[in-house]
């Protein structure tokens, strides 16, 4: 291996390297390791083809990787919002990583802003490579309403924008009573309500105005207390 590729693929293992790579980063990365020279382009295609094969560039779609290089690899989540402007994790992947959804979804879901005055986004399933993400429309203050502290998850360590627990519920239940969507309310039966912070949902309910849907929802088993 060439010293500019051991320099490249030392410095995507960093761990404050990008989860996720286009060709654009990568060729700026390459050219650091080169001292500020660019790298050839058919050997950085070459060095690429490569780094394919050995699975430390995953595909996403064309020109898009996941950076596997790192000793925490990016995820499929963390090329959601290169894919869909604002894109946040919501739905059944947050509340399926959280243990609260008892038959989670291998289909990675995020929701992303709809605002009156701009183009409507395209949404539904997008196949990758790397597998699957729906994406679902919300009006912006409908997916901001609340204090950031109760709808945005800063618990763990990620590469991406991930609803909270609460958030993701309810989001789910805006969906499911909205006429403009086919998705169905979330299923009372598979939800651990038991894992979720009482207060926050309250709190965000009132923000997005489902007070009175989140009681009915929750009343073949008592309501928000």
């Amino acid at each position: 291996m060439k010293p500019w590729q051991m320099s490249l693929e030392a410095a995507l293992g960093a761990e404050d390297a990008p989860a996720v790579l286009n060709r654009d980063l990568i060729a700026r990365f390459s050219r650091t390791s080169r001292a500020g020279d660019p790298v050839p382009v058919s050997s950085l295609t070459h060095w690429l083809k490569a780094a394919r094969a050995r699975g430390k560039l995953q595909p996403v779609v064309a020109g898009l990787y996941i950076n596997r290089f790192r000793a925490r690899p990016g995820s499929l989540e963390d090329a959601a919002h290169w894919l869909k402007v604002d894109a946040i994790l919501s739905l059944n992947t947050v509340l399926g990583d959280a243990g609260v959804l008892n038959n989670p979804s291998h289909i990675v879901t995020a929701v992303v802003p709809i605002d009156p005055s701009a183009p409507r986004p395209k949404l539904g399933r997008m196949p990758t490579r790397a597998g699957m993400l729906q994406f679902f429309g919300l009006p912006r203050r409908i997916l901001e309403a609340g204090d950031p502290e109760d709808r945005l998850d800063s618990s763990v360590v990620q590469d991406h924008v991930r609803a909270t627990p609460e958030k993701a519920l309810l989001d789910w239940l805006y969906l499911g009573l909205s006429p403009r969507s086919r998705r169905n309310s979330p299923p009372r039966e598979d939800i651990d309500l038991s894992l979720l912070d009482r207060a926050r949902l309250k709190r965000l309910a009132r923000a997005m105005g489902l007070d009175e849907a989140l009681a009915a929802w929750m009343a073949p088993v008592g309501r928000v207390s």
